[in-house]
């Protein structure tokens, strides 16, 4: 994430107000400079032909949209907007981290409304719908994932030497306390903190592997050591949480068909845009 944030960053430095200094000085290499000119040069023969394309499929969709009158529900844009906003600390630093990228608060809002009359275009010119006995169908094909599964409440004791992991096996025979020992030896930091609480696990999160392990064991049991990345681990299996059946209320039903929906746009969009394509005049400047 922050790779990505740095390279957007980077992006606007040279794309921003003052890009038109071609000579102006991006960095030095050992005493060379890199100036802007060659970064923008660079940028633009490797990326341009799949950004212009992108940009006239959006154009071509748009127009779709504008001529099906589709709709645009501005109550849903907005929760959407709000939901971005959500993942900082305030609006201050949401707006300052837009800022940083050369972006504004209603770059964004339109970026999400083009996003919602694109996929109502699709919609609308796929004809795609969805009927109760669809979603009852995927339902019936998916509900054992659909529910929640078996969870375990684990600790874990982490070290990097197969022969800690034996020592702390025997300490943990002779009748050590898991957590306490987990506070003492784990060399991983979190797991000294937490004296190696990792809370519930839904099963299948796990390496089969460990899993198998786990789950033959009873609350207050241990596995033996365990290859796990590049050290070893016990676990400790405190509880047994049962799963839970799905229901089909009518939450999951508007979750579902919304996924249907989903995945029906993601199939259909390049067919749509082919379809458009085919129509259009598109003309290259000379």
């Amino acid at each position: 994430m922050k790779k990505t944030t740095l390279l957007i960053a980077f992006l606007a430095l040279l794309c921003g107000p003052g890009y038109a200094q071609e000579t102006r000085i991006i960095v030095t290499v050992n005493g060379e400079k890199i100036k802007a000119a060659e970064i923008t040069k660079k940028l633009w023969w490797q990326h341009s032909a799949q950004g212009l394309s992108e940009l006239i499929d959006e154009k071509l969709l748009l127009a779709e949209a504008a001529r099906l009158k589709v709709p645009h529900n501005a109550k849903e844009a907005g929760q959407r907007f709000d939901n971005l906003a959500a993942g900082y600390k305030d609006r201050k630093e949401f707006e300052k981290n837009l800022k940083s990228v050369g972006w504004t608060k209603k770059d964004v809002k339109n970026l999400i409304k083009r996003q919602m009359r694109i996929k109502a275009a699709v919609i609308a010119a796929k004809k795609i719908a969805f009927t109760d006995a669809d979603v009852t169908g995927f339902f019936e094909q998916n509900k054992a994932r659909l529910g929640k599964p078996e969870s375990a409440k684990l600790r874990q004791l982490f070290v990097a030497g197969k022969t800690d992991a034996d020592n702390a096996w025997q300490a943990l025979a002779a009748g050590a306390d898991f957590g306490k020992l987990s506070a003492l030896q784990s060399t991983d930091e979190n797991l000294k903190k937490s004296e190696g609480d990792l809370g519930y696990i839904a099963k299948g999160l796990l390496l089969p592997e460990i899993e198998k392990e786990i789950y033959a064991l009873k609350p207050g049991e241990y596995t033996k050591p365990l290859a796990t990345g590049n050290g070893y681990s016990l676990f400790k299996l405190e509880d047994l949480k049962p799963g839970e059946p799905a229901v089909l209320n009518d939450k999951l039903k508007t979750e579902i068909k919304t996924v249907l929906i989903n995945q029906a746009v993601t199939q259909k969009l390049p067919e749509l845009v082919a379809e458009l394509r085919a129509k259009a005049k598109i003309e290259l400047a000379r």
